[in-house]
């Protein structure tokens, strides 16, 4: 997922395009500094230049009105999802849900040291009820991995095996590294300024998403060779 934190509109229409005939799975994520630029209006500008996912990363934190205010105009100017606290409380939560504009997704918890001071005590609450309020997917930090795989272990649904999917910013500029979210059960990860300040932007999103792949063959691999270990005991 390719973060479009970028300030200048022209660049991220630009990428869209470039991005909707790279190789590999994307999706594209507009964040605040972008929208500040432009307003809404950048959501569907991106929206008419390709065909990928968009996530309206917004951030939203207020009460249940002003946040499905702010998630129907998303919706409506061309987004597929959007991003909204977790901690501002379940019944935040469910009247995004209950809008049913596109998928919600729910941050648990962040990439930056305050992070682990202010949302850790509570994520483990948090990623529970918005699991169990059916949100579809919860933002977990690639800069922790370990709480990644911690966490992720708590999504659960009625069929056993949960549906949410989990997107992991933090990649490159923050210190992670690809494919280290994913392979402890991330299904996305985001990077933003490798990517839109990158010389090839194209080229060094492809070049990224065959990294994390290389990385999951590697660990497919070694279950592969264990579980063949213990077969022949």
């Amino acid at each position: 997922m390719a973060a479009f934190d970028m300030e200048d509109a022209a660049s991220a229409i630009w990428l869209a395009e470039e991005l909707n005939g790279a190789k590999g799975n994307f999706a594209i994520k507009i964040g605040r500094p972008l929208e500040m630029q432009t307003g809404k209006e950048i959501i569907s500008k991106v929206r008419d230049a390709t065909d990928l996912p968009i996530v309206y990363d917004g951030k939203i934190a207020d009460i249940p009105y002003i946040s499905a205010k702010i998630s129907e105009i998303a919706y409506d100017a061309g987004a597929d999802a959007v991003i909204i606290h977790a901690f501002v409380g379940m019944d935040v939560v469910r009247e995004v849900v209950n809008l049913r504009g596109g998928d919600v997704i729910t941050v648990i918890e962040m990439t930056h040291p305050g992070s682990v001071e202010c949302l850790e005590p509570m994520s483990e609450t948090l990623i529970r009820n918005v699991s169990a309020i059916g949100v579809d997917g919860v933002v977990l930090p690639a800069t922790r991995p370990d709480r990644v795989k911690h966490l992720s272990g708590l999504l659960s649904c009625d069929c056993g095996e949960s549906e949410t999917y989990i997107i992991s910013p933090g990649i490159h500029a923050q210190g992670a590294a690809p494919g280290d979210a994913i392979v402890n059960g991330s299904d996305y990860e985001v990077v933003g300024r490798a990517i839109y300040q990158s010389d090839d932007p194209k080229s060094e999103a492809e070049r990224i998403y065959q990294e994390v792949l290389s990385r999951l063959e590697k660990l497919e691999g070694l279950v592969e060779s264990e579980r063949s270990g213990g077969d022949r005991k």
